[in-house]
């Protein structure tokens, strides 16, 4: 994430927390910004009631998640006598049912498309209009109100997606769930439609190494999971979401995900940050110096973060001290801000 800024009004979508206590944030050491989240980060909770080629493999088959959590949380004992641990934080047994729309290849002249599995391509209507080899790559290219497959055109606004088992590639990446491929005009945009959670295993290990420290990892995917879900709620297009790239936040499909970030993604499943009962868009960087240059120093310090867990902090002491005045939530999104996403 850089400093592209995307500043929200409040919003008429509503988010229902669930049955869970709000968890307050400690922050693990005093910073100079430590003010309540400023108005801008916020976005209104309503009450509780490019076209680089790929050459796709049949063989490759990453292997579905094992949510084992793979390393160690840091010695609790190391943390200051004058920080007091925060309560525990809720499980949350529901998965947010989110699908995120998440723009991949946006305006790009030529992009190369492929699935592991054999793939199906599909009209808007959903109905199926040829299927494809898999391992097989296919160069795109718009015209007009069609996409040029090379041996055929398909209409506009198809959906490529893989049997059972496979993934579909676009440019240099593997992606689950399925991508809406739209021909306009004289470009191509692609769009991966991936569940909110999904998306998060490879958002943390795009924007951090997998190597870091799981409570490093889990405070990245709260803050990442806050910061699209504001996306979701006043998408940045009418065709997508939120992007792939910096300008948002990273998204690199399969090759960003690790058994590390399927565990901080799972341990921290469905949880917000809130304040004063609005969803706080989490902005964050990858340096303090970065952080205090693109965001004029309120969000987190990735290397941060890295350094607290390493101290020993817990992922609600690194959010608390990021994001001071905030509350750790479990939320669901309801049908109401569902409906017309």
């Amino acid at each position: 994430m850089t400093n592209t800024l995307l500043r929200f009004p409040n919003l008429r979508y509503s988010l229902i927390p669930l049955l869970a206590a709000p968890i307050l944030l400690l922050p693990a050491v005093r910073t100079s910004d430590s003010a309540s989240v400023p108005k801008e980060n916020l976005v209104s909770v309503s009450p509780p009631s490019q076209s680089s080629q790929i050459t796709p493999q049949p063989s490759i088959k990453p292997s579905s998640p094992s949510i084992t959590p793979t390393a160690k949380t840091p010695n609790k004992t190391k943390i200051a006598a004058s920080v007091h641990k925060p309560a525990n934080v809720a499980h949350v047994h529901k998965p947010t049912d989110v699908e995120l729309k998440v723009a991949i290849a946006i305006n790009v002249d030529t992009l190369a498309v492929g699935t592991s599995t054999t793939g199906i391509i599909r009209d808007e209507a959903g109905k199926v209009l040829r299927s494809l080899p898999a391992g097989v790559p296919f160069n795109l290219q718009a015209s007009g109100n069609e996409i040029d497959f090379g041996l055929w055109k398909s209409p506009n606004g198809v959906w490529l997606e893989a049997t059972p088992g496979g993934y579909v590639g676009v440019g240099e990446h593997w992606y689950r769930g399925k991508v809406k491929l739209i021909s306009r005009g004289s470009t191509l945009l692609a769009v991966n439609y991936v569940n909110l959670e999904t998306y998060l295993y490879s958002v943390v290990g795009s924007e951090m190494l997998s190597s870091w420290p799981i409570d490093a990892l889990k405070a990245q995917a709260v803050a990442a999971r806050s910061y699209a879900l504001v996306r979701y709620l006043k998408p940045y297009s009418p065709f997508y979401h939120i992007g792939a790239t910096q300008a948002w936040q990273v998204y690199k499909g399969l090759s960003g995900e690790a058994s590390s970030t399927y565990t901080a993604v799972e341990l921290t499943r469905g949880q917000i940050l809130t304040s004063q009962g609005s969803l706080v868009d989490a902005w964050y960087a990858d340096t303090q110096e970065t952080t205090d240059r693109a965001h004029d120093g309120k969000g987190m310090s990735q290397h941060g973060a890295k350094d607290l867990a390493k101290q020993g902090y817990d992922y609600t002491h690194i959010l608390g001290t990021y994001y001071p005045g905030s509350t750790l939530t479990p939320i669901q999104i309801s049908a109401v801000a569902r409906g017309d996403r």
